[in-house]
C-alpha cells in the first residue's frame, strides 16, 4: 500500500505538469537526452579519483568543462558547484573575509538574490536602485563604493528584465585591485549563452556564476567561468576534493548532473542563438499582450523586457497569492512574485502567435474571468507543445 501510494504521487505529479503550462521563470525543460543521462548509471557513482572506476567520469568532466568554455568564450570553467546558490558561496567564502563588505542588489522591491549574508558575517551593501527602471544607479552605486569600499561587487538579481551597467560602474575602479567584481547570471545564463542579454566578461566583470536551469535548459546545477587565472584557482580551490587537508563546498559532484550539463552545453552550441532569440521575442509578445488586455504590466516606457521576464505590477502580495491560485487552478503555473517566464514556453516550441493566446488567457485569469474552457485549451496547449524545441532528439542529430 505504501508503495502504492507513493508511486500515486509520482504519477499524479507527472499528469498535473503534463497538463500545465510552466510559467516559473525560474524553470526550464530538459531533451529527452538530458534527462536520460540524469538517469543513467553515473548517478550512483562518485567522481574523484581516490575511487577506483571513475577514468572515464574524470573525461566526462573535462569535456564538459572544455564545452562551457566553448559556450561562454572563456578560459576557464569551473562545474562542481550543486546550485547557483553553491556559486555564490563559492564568490563569498573564496574572495572575502569575515568582516569584509559585500555589495549587491537587495532583495524585496528590488528583486536581489535574498542571500543572509549576515550569517557568513559578512557585511551586505546595497546598490543604489532605481524601481520605475528596475536598474542599478549608476552615479550613485559608484559614489558608494567608493566611500564604503566594498570587497566584493556582485551584479545581477532574481527579478532581472534589463542588463546591468556592468562596464559603466567597473570602468570607474579599473586601478583599484582591492574590489572584485561578479556577475550572478543565474536567471539569465541562457541569455548570455546564446548571445541575446550581455556580456559580463567582455564588459568588465572578470567572474561569470549561475545556475543551469532557468533560462539555460540544463540540469539543476551551477557553473562558473573566468579568464583570470588567479581567480579561477582561488575558486576552484572552495571545491576541490582536498582528502589530505579537508573537504570544502563539495564531497561527490554529481557526475550525471555534470555529464547532463555537458550534453546541454552542446545543445546550446547548436541552437541557443536561436532560441535566446525566441525567448526574448516572446518575452515582448507577452508583455504586450497582458497591456493590451488590461493587465498591469511594469516597464512600458522600457519596452517591459530585454531577457525572459514579464513582472506585474501588482503590490499586494495577498493580490499576487490569489493570482497565482487562480492560474494554477486552470494549468498556468506562476510564482508568488508574478513574474512570468518565457524560457520554458519557448523551449517547448511556442512562438509569437502561441504567446498572443498565452497572454489572452492569463487576462482572463487576471481579470478573474473564469470558465472551464480556459482549463481546456491549456490542456490542449500542453498536449500540442509536449515535446522540447531547440534540442538534440537523437544521438543521430548530433554534430559529430
Amino acid at each position: 500500500m505504501k508503495l502504492q501510494n507513493f508511486l500515486e504521487l509520482l504519477e499524479n505529479h507527472k499528469l498535473f505538469r503534463k497538463e500545465s503550462i510552466n510559467l516559473l521563470a525560474s524553470e526550464n525543460y530538459s531533451s529527452p537526452i538530458v534527462r536520460a543521462i540524469l538517469s543513467s548509471d553515473l548517478g550512483n557513482r562518485y567522481s574523484s579519483d581516490y575511487y577506483g572506476g571513475t577514468k572515464f567520469i574524470q573525461q566526462i568532466i573535462n569535456k564538459t568543462e572544455s564545452l562551457i568554455r566553448e559556450l561562454f568564450d572563456a578560459d576557464y570553467a569551473i562545474v562542481y558547484p550543486l546550485s547557483g546558490n553553491m556559486c555564490d558561496l563559492a564568490l563569498i567564502l573564496g574572495l572575502t573575509k569575515s568582516g569584509n563588505k559585500i555589495m549587491s542588489v537587495e532583495a524585496g522591491d528590488a528583486g536581489g538574490y535574498p542571500l543572509n549574508y549576515e550569517f557568513f558575517n559578512r557585511k551586505f551593501i546595497p546598490f543604489n536602485f532605481s524601481l520605475e527602471d528596475m536598474n542599478i544607479l549608476i552615479e550613485e552605486s559608484i559614489e558608494v563604493i567608493k566611500k564604503q569600499k566594498p570587497k566584493l561587487v556582485i551584479f545581477g538579481s532574481s527579478f532581472f528584465p534589463f542588463p546591468h551597467p556592468v562596464k559603466d560602474i567597473t570602468q570607474e575602479f579599473e586601478k583599484r585591485k582591492t574590489i572584485q567584481f561578479a556577475f550572478d547570471g543565474s536567471h539569465v545564463l541562457g541569455l548570455i549563452a546564446g548571445k541575446q542579454f550581455q556580456d559580463p566578461l567582455r564588459e568588465g566583470c572578470p567572474v561569470l556564476v549561475g545556475s543551469t536551469h532557468k533560462s539555460f535548459p540544463g540540469p539543476q546545477g551551477g557553473l562558473i567561468v573566468t579568464n583570470d587565472m588567479h581567480l579561477y584557482e582561488t575558486l576552484f580551490s572552495t571545491f576541490d576534493i582536498d582528502l589530505e587537508n579537508g573537504i570544502k563546498l563539495t564531497d561527490n559532484v554529481h557526475a550525471h548532473r555534470i555529464a547532463a550539463l555537458g550534453m546541454a552545453a552542446l545543445e546550446m552550441l547548436e541552437f541557443g542563438k536561436d532560441y535566446a532569440s525566441q525567448i526574448v521575442k516572446n518575452t515582448k509578445t507577452l508583455a504586450t499582450t497582458l497591456n493590451n488586455h488590461g493587465v498591469p504590466v511594469k516597464f512600458k516606457h522600457l519596452d517591459f523586457s530585454d531577457s525572459h521576464q514579464v513582472i506585474l505590477d501588482i503590490p499586494s502580495y495577498n493580490e499576487k497569492t490569489l493570482l497565482r491560485e487562480r492560474a494554477e487552478n486552470i494549468g498556468l503555473l506562476i510564482d508568488s512574485g508574478i513574474r512570468l517566464g518565457t524560457a520554458e514556453i519557448t523551449r517547448m516550441g511556442m512562438k509569437e502567435l502561441e504567446i498572443k493566446e498565452i497572454g489572452e488567457i492569463f487576462a482572463r485569469v487576471y481579470h478573474n474571468d473564469i470558465t472551464n474552457e480556459l482549463s481546456w485549451r491549456i490542456k490542449d496547449f500542453a498536449r500540442i507543445f509536449s515535446s522540447p524545441t531547440y534540442c538534440f532528439n537523437n544521438i543521430s542529430e548530433m554534430p559529430f
